[in-house]
């Protein structure tokens, strides 16, 4: 990265999102190691803790848009694509057929499953598909996105993807196979479902002084935003009228949003990012492929209350995908297969 357009808000965004998306796992396979035994005091803490994290994914896609137009304001370099398909695209494609092993036992099922992860996202990694269309869109419109009046492109963009969101989330599935797949987790896939996230990602990083003014300035409604819009999403949950447990709620985006806003207002005054914030940084492509085959093969363990199990289960996930990352990156091939480790001030040669 550009040491003059280094953003520094960006790396403890994307910790905590990195996190946030080992937490939703984390909570998930809690819940299910303790089903039917688990009391509804620590059921409904742990469902809580789900919903507060499910920002993590849809702000990947903010920073990684922001990155692109602050480092790249003009055009991506020629190699751009060529070095994603490299250090993503092939390590979503290994991730995929490894997900499939872990998760079956006849050659059969690994077969179709590799399949589906790789040609349909029915994995973890769906993310890399979602974040290659919009490399794709941002080559073919940044010139469109920087003429353009962000007053117009953002409200616009907002409501489609509110509206494409709310298809899913509210209306019923046809009675078919097709439909069935789209309104369970297929629309995940498309750019729609996330196209406020890379327009603001886009102005923010062309826009980067601006609006740390701004920030600061609106420091208060950035206080509140996330922490209103969280409420709303619990009382959504709570009288059953949003009843979509994912990232892709449409509610979901002002949280994700106002999240994002108060990580940046809490951090922008720091000159130097700590080294442990930097440290999951560098290592958050790497935790996000990986944990979720590690909490896989985590077993119940008798006597653990589940709240105590679920930090245990977070820390083993995260800890496992750094050291396992760690020890295969001693091989150069390794990123083709897990991807590279990010660069970060101070760390890159470490």
């Amino acid at each position: 990265m550009r040491e003059g357009r280094i953003v520094n808000e960006v790396f403890w965004i994307r910790s905590f999102a990195c996190l946030a998306v080992a937490v939703i796992h984390a909570v998930y396979t809690t819940l299910e190691n303790y089903e039917g035994v688990i009391s509804q005091l620590d059921e409904y803490i742990l469902i809580t803790i789900r919903f507060a994290a499910f920002f993590g994914t849809p702000a990947f896609v903010f920073i990684s848009e922001l990155l692109l137009a602050r480092v790249y304001p003009n055009a991506l370099p020629e190699d751009f694509f060529w070095k994603r398909v490299q250090y993503l695209l092939l390590p979503f494609i290994f991730m995929g057929i490894v997900f499939a092993f872990v998760t079956n036992d006849n050659w059969s099922d690994i077969g179709m499953d590799a399949l589906l992860n790789v040609f349909a996202g029915n994995y973890t990694g769906y993310f890399i598909l979602v974040i290659f269309q919009f490399y794709l869109l941002h080559y073919l419109f940044h010139r469109f996105l920087r003429k353009s009046d962000p007053k117009i492109i953002l409200p616009a963009a907002l409501l489609i993807n509110v509206g494409y969101l709310a298809c899913f989330n509210f209306i019923a599935f046809p009675e078919n196979t097709v439909g069935a797949y789209m309104w369970e987790r297929g629309y995940w896939l498309l750019f729609v479902g996330w196209i406020f996230y890379f327009t603001l990602g886009y102005y923010c990083g062309l826009h980067y002084p601006l609006i740390k003014e701004k920030i600061a300035h609106f420091k208060w409604s950035i206080v509140l935003l996330p922490l209103v819009s969280f409420i709303i999403m619990v009382f959504l949950v709570r009288t059953d009228l949003l009843t979509t447990v994912s990232s892709k709620r449409l509610d979901n985006i002002f949280y994700t949003i106002g999240v994002i806003s108060l990580i940046a207002l809490a951090t922008h005054r720091f000159e130097k990012v700590p080294r442990p914030v930097l440290f999951i940084s560098k290592h958050s492509f790497h935790i996000y492929l990986l944990h979720k085959i590690f909490l896989y093969y985590l077993p119940t363990i008798p006597g653990m209350p589940p709240l105590l199990y679920f930090v245990l289960a977070l820390v083993y996930a995260v800890g496992t995908s750094i050291l396992v990352s760690h020890i295969l990156s001693s091989f150069r091939w390794s990123t083709y297969l897990i991807g590279k480790k990010l660069p970060v001030p101070n760390l890159i040669k470490t």
